[in-house]
């Protein structure tokens, strides 16, 4: 059974059954690449976060709404959230009320009324408080009478229909995590008296007063609640986003009419106070919670870490979690770096949102959006926790007649009460009752429904399970994890396009793949209706079998869908997985300018300068890399980095500095650790632990030169780093060749390689042997010795093959039908590749093609036109092979490639511009959000190192949770002349039309091709609205991959194989001896793949070729089965047989290593025990006829035997003859 075996039960198997043959094309196969959009994503182990903690929500409204319904309705409500086939959510945060006055009547929202804890006396009863009574205009009285120590303050059957929800969820031991929070204080400890907030939402609400007082309720509840049900609580939160003005009450004649839930506004002196109580009341002696603190719950990571500025180190010691919600986005990468930095875990604790306008349980857009914000939080927040606000939502708020929205992913009308009808009593909405006139016949009863948010959440909360590690992946629209255990990984990935994508999981970081590893696919889809909410929703897919080859698996995905990857068999992590390995040298070349971080600077301590190849200027650029042992959080990696000169980087808040420190005292230091973090596996950003800020290149610059300093983390290129191991790669040689007879001439400088790539050439000198080497044809290994610009000193051998050609290699060029002769002809190689015999490396050589017979109509459809040409090398002429594969047009987005500048008028912190060409439409790319003064244009400019034939231009607008795209937008291009002008039909602006589905806009600017060295797009926004997009595509014409999978040349030890077709795909060969020869094998389109399984004993001696088109659409397998057999030459008796000496046998066998035995004769009849290969003739042997005969067998090799002719044995005293 897989992993998630236990959890797909009967409702997921109905949805299965259901779907299976509504998907464009069945999971887990591949369909054919013209049709999908194509992605390699690389998950990387060795970045893996702490054990992660699960999945969770708030109990709150819904918990209190829905605690005293029907218990069926209760149960299947219980199941949707808790259940297996529910979220199966495993964290719940129990919300400690705060409570209105007994005489203020409910004016909160459905469930928002949530009872607090203190014993109520609405009639000033003498033996409660003291005889306060606990009325609104008792307040004050009561707060000076009111004893948090005493426990008759308290009424301990208070809230019970929350608690139905804790003792449910206890009993069945669900929750592994509990949390309790606050809201606001009871009322009589605010300033207002009402627990919705103050006349002013921006002033403090808690009384100074009631400060201690608060600390001990939220403790003392916190203690009963663990009593009373047996379980245990990690933290206790006694914020909930409290520096906002969101917590406001208004008054109408007097009486409060709002706001319409509970909520406390609290700036970061106050939130210091009351951390300070509630800490001292966790650590009283008397106190029998183990609960720690969390803080401070705030609605966005920016208002979060403005709060923590406010914190002493003192108050932030007293922290055991950071709680943050993600309302607001910008700033995540803060948060994440100030976790780290105070060595504190980290929980996304509350969240919802609404992806389309309207409504709509259907539109699988909610589901995708809701996906898309799991996957953004958790790769830049690195929580232990996500969790959600609450799933379940009022039904009937969220319908047309509320607020019309669609938060939440299960839903219920909180009003429920019971209703006496013809068939007994039955609970219906009391809103919606009220909506018919007081018939509740007219009313449908109460129940639960789902929205496509509900199936995609599954997708995450059913497979990455509580102690797995999140790890790092190249997608921003994928999320990774490994499994606690280590047997295994899950991807979760989401495509947001319209049409189907091939995705290509490159697991080639992973230590080990097992054989039998597979990818299984568990697929959600929108659903056909609301009527079977769950219909398309976690369909299972065939396994893939992973190539453990290849180290990859290739699966195509339906559009619009949220796919979970259930990866068996992979475990450990690659040997050059790590970035960043202790005692490594490293240069770190930023990722937005391409230049190497320096220890140097005209104005700074550290600046960046381009990859040089001068060795004094590259020593500036080398770091080694020293580790920090880790700290409670043993998944935050910490370095120290030493220059090359021995000093250490530092940081102070004005900027980089170089230190006189060894490594192992900097290591002590956080103004000398710095936080190594990525939000991709590739690059990386430094921290510096002291003050949070990562490494930043001043101004975003890509100069020569530019300071670097450091900055709160944003996302951008300029804090980006990819780190270079500068440990040269082991076995390094260069291809050398030369005619028998000449001794070769050697190239005087190398490039030595990295696991990065090339480095710079240097001065390389041989160990040449006599002259006699090259005497005859064949293979000469020529040692070498260089040193590199870093100062190592690294050995290379030149492998010489000696002769002449014998063979080139068959090439290829793809072209879009509709191509001209002479534009085929330009596109066609001047060289070709030519080998001497089977060897591996291959020399470029001129080569003159026959365009005899061909025409531009040949072009003019798909296909593949062969063209014979003649390559010329050492005087001699070779054949040669041309295959030109024609194949549709199509577009191309070239926006993403290397060399494309991009840049924008205003940007939001931590949404650069460069996140709109990263190839993910779906994201949060850029975005122009401030708090005020939104600008009502901006600019999005793109600009490219060379010009481009432009003639469609995409933008993808993200919708934020309101109509966060333009009003209307122009598209311009900049010519060759550098001048921009409007693009053809965009001389005005054009309207941006919303679809009806209130999902975000896709505007698509098409025109005849352009010559373009830039494009920008122009946009006017809607009053007082900020603008995102997620990415802006441009696109040029060119030729598709072909679907061409046919082998162009088979060879064995270099020879062709006689008779070789492309359309015969298996062979029998026979070979002679025991040595398997090398199988080579080239595609006829050099862009298919290739992967050769050579001939072994173990196979049966046959060969696999298995050829892949380019697009991924066709696979052809070739096989050649060598049949070898053993060969027995020369034998022989070496002398004439003679009494009393023995007589030696000889032969040249093949296989050598083989059984060999050996048996002689006298007179054609075997000598027993004379199985060696000698033999002793002894006195009565004289006259006698002697032979021999070998037989030789092996694994795999057809055995053979022979026998000498019969020599007559001499006697001892006889001449020789």
């Amino acid at each position: 059974m897989t992993m998630y075996g236990r959890r797909l039960t009967a409702l997921l198997t109905s949805a299965a059954l259901a779907t299976g043959a509504l998907l464009a094309a069945p999971i887990g196969e591949a369909a054919p690449a013209a049709a999908a959009d194509g992605v390699t994503i690389t998950p990387n182990p060795w970045y893996a976060g702490e054990a992660f903690e699960g999945w969770g929500t708030s109990l709150v409204w819904f918990a209190n709404a829905t605690g005293n319904y029907p218990e069926e309705l209760r149960e299947e409500l219980y199941q949707a959230v808790f259940g297996e086939d529910g979220l199966d959510l495993n964290i719940a945060r129990y919300n400690i009320g705060g409570g209105n006055a007994s005489d203020v009547q409910d004016y909160l929202r459905p469930g928002g009324a949530v009872e607090g804890w203190w014993a109520p006396n609405p009639d000033g009863d003498a033996g409660t408080h003291g005889g306060v009574s606990t009325k609104y205009a008792d307040r004050n009285a009561l707060l000076a009478a009111w004893d948090a120590d005493d426990p008759a303050s308290y009424d301990w059957s208070a809230d019970e229909t929350q608690r139905w929800w804790v003792e449910r969820l206890a009993a069945e031991g669900q929750i592994t995590h509990w949390e309790t929070f606050a809201n606001s204080a009871p009322y009589f400890m605010t300033e207002s008296g009402y627990v919705s907030g103050g006349f002013n939402s921006s002033a403090e609400q808690l009384k100074p007063a009631a400060e201690a007082q608060f600390a001990k309720y939220l403790v003392n509840v916190t203690e009963h609640i663990e009593d009373e049900y047996g379980i245990e609580v990690d933290t206790l939160d006694p914020f909930n986003e409290p520096n906002t003005n969101y917590w406001g009450t208004t008054l109408s004649n007097g009486k409060p009419v709002g706001g319409r839930q509970e909520g406390m506004h609290m700036g970061p002196a106050r939130q210091v106070a009351l951390i300070d109580d509630v800490r001292a009341a966790l650590d009283d002696a008397a106190s029998t919670t183990e609960a720690g603190l969390s803080a401070m719950d705030e609605t966005n990571p920016g208002i979060f870490a403005t709060n923590w500025a406010g914190y002493p180190a003192a108050t932030r010691d007293k922290v055991d979690r950071m709680n943050v919600h993600t309302y607001g986005t910008s700033g995540r990468l803060v948060v994440r770096d100030l976790a780290k930095q105070a060595d504190t875990d980290l929980w996304m604790s509350e969240i919802e949102g609404n992806w389309v306008s309207g409504y709509n349980p259907v539109n699988i857009e909610n589901g995708l959006g809701i996906a898309g914000r799991i996957m953004d939080d958790l790769r830049e927040l690195e929580p232990k926790a996500w969790v959600l606000w609450q799933p379940v939502e009022d039904l009937y708020n969220m319908e047309p007649q509320g607020e019309n929205l669609n938060w939440g992913s299960i839903f219920i009308d909180l009003d429920c009460q019971p209703y006496e009808e013809a068939e007994g009593t039955v609970w219906k909405s009391a809103r919606r009752v009220a909506d018919a006139g007081g018939n509740s016949a007219a009313v449908a009863p109460c129940g639960v429904e789902i929205n496509s948010k509900f199936n995609t959440i599954r997708n995450f909360t059913k497979f990455i399970q509580e102690g797995d590690h999140l790890i790092a992946i190249d997608d921003v629209s994928s999320t990774a994890a490994v499994r606690a255990d280590g047997t295994g990984a899950t991807i979760v990935h989401r495509n947001t396009s319209a049409s189907e994508r091939q995705v290509t999981i490159d697991l080639s970081r992973f230590g080990d793949i097992a054989e039998g590893a597979t990818v299984t696919p568990v697929v959600t889809t929108q659903a056909e209706s609301a009527d079977a909410p769950t219909s398309n929703a976690l369909v299972e897919g065939a396994p893939v079998t992973i190539d453990r080859t290849a180290r990859t698996a290739t699966v195509t995905v339906p559009a619009k869908s949220v796919t979970t990857f259930v990866i068996d068999g992979v475990s450990g992590v690659a040997a050059d997985a790590p970035a960043l390995v202790d005692g490594h040298r490293y240069q770190l070349v930023g990722t937005q300018s391409g230049k190497a971080f320096t220890a140097a600077g005209s104005t700074t301590a550290t600046s960046i300068t381009g990859l040089t190849t001068d060795a004094a200027k590259a020593a500036k650029q080398v770091w080694t890399v020293h580790e920090v042992a880790a700290g409670e959080r043993e998944a935050t990696k910490r370095v120290v980095l030493e220059a090359s000169d021995g000093r250490v980087l530092g940081a102070t808040s004005a900027g980089t500095d170089l230190r006189q420190v060894a490594p192992d005292a900097a290591a002590l230091e956080p103004a000398t650790r710095w936080i190594v973090s990525t939000t991709d596996g590739r690059r990386y950003t430094l921290v510096n632990e002291k003050l949070a800020l990562s490494l930043d290149v001043n101004g975003q610059s890509t100069a020569e030169g530019a300071g670097v300093g450091v900055y709160g983390s944003n996302g951008g290129g300029n804090q980006s780093w990819a780190p270079r191991d500068l440990a040269p790669l082991a076995d390094q040689t260069v291809a050398a060749r030369t005619l028998v007879g000449v001794p070769p001439v050697l190239p005087e400088t190398i490039v030595p390689r990295y696991s990065w790539g090339a480095g710079a050439p240097v001065a390389v000198t041989w160990q040449l042997p006599d002259d006699a080497a090259w005497a005859e044809s064949g293979r000469v290994e020529v040692p070498g010795t260089l040193t590199d610009i870093f100062g190592q000193a690294i050995e290379v051998t030149a492998l010489v093959d000696v002769g002449g050609l014998t063979a080139t290699d068959p090439v290829s060029i793809t072209v879009a039908e509709g191509a001209s002769l002479s534009g085929v002809q330009s596109e066609a190689p001047a060289t070709v590749p030519a080998r001497v015999g089977a060897s591996e490396n291959a020399f470029d050589v001129p080569v003159v093609w026959d365009w005899t017979g061909v025409s531009s109509d040949q072009f003019a459809s798909v296909g593949v036109v062969h063209v014979a040409g003649v390559a010329t090398a050492d005087g001699a002429e070779l054949p040669a092979q041309l295959a030109v594969l024609v194949t549709e047009g199509t577009l191309r987005n070239f926006n993403p490639d290397a060399g494309t500048t991009a840049s924008a008028s205003s940007t939001e912190s931590g949404y650069p511009v460069d996140r709109t060409r990263n190839g993910d439409i779906g994201d949060k790319g850029w975005s122009n959000w401030v708090s005020s003064n939104k600008p009502t244009q901006s600019t999005l400019t793109y600009q490219y190192a060379a010009a481009h034939q432009v003639e469609r231009v995409a933008v993808h607008f993200y919708r934020d949770g309101t109509t966060s795209w333009a009003q209307t937008m122009k598209v311009e291009v900049r010519g060759a002349n550098g001048v921009w002008a409007p693009a053809p039909g965009w001389e005005t602006a054009q309207p941006v039309v919303s679809p009806a589905d209130g999902s975000a806009p896709v505007v698509v600017a098409e025109f005849p091709p352009i010559t373009a060295t830039g494009v920008r797009v122009v946009m006017n926004a809607y009053a007082n609205t900020h603008l995102i997009v997620s990415e802006v595509q441009v696109f040029e014409s060119a030729e598709s991959p072909a679907a061409v999978s046919d082998l162009a040349a088979l060879r064995l030890d270099g020879a062709l194989i006689d008779g070789f077709d492309p359309a015969t795909t298996a062979y029998e060969l026979d070979v002679d001896g025991g040595r398997l020869p090398l199988v080579d094998a080239i595609a006829v389109d050099s862009a298919a793949s290739v992967r050769i399984t050579q001939p072994t004993t173990a196979n049966g001696g046959v060969a696999t070729i298995v050829v892949t088109s380019a697009d991924g659409s066709t696979e052809s397998r070739y096989t050649v089965t060598i049949r070898r057999h053993a060969v027995i030459a020369d034998l022989q008796i070496v002398e004439r047989p003679r009494v009393g000496s023995p007589a030696h046998a000889t032969a040249t066998i093949d296989p050598g290593d083989g059984e060999i035995a050996w048996q002689w004769y006298l007179n054609g009849e075997p000598i027993a025990g004379a199985t060696e290969q000698s033999f002793t003739p002894e006195t009565n042997d004289a006259g006698k006829e002697l032979s021999v005969r070998v037989t030789v067998s092996a694994d795999g090799v057809e055995g053979a035997s022979a026998e000498t002719e019969r020599q007559r044995i001499v006697s001892l005293h006889s001449r020789q003859p």
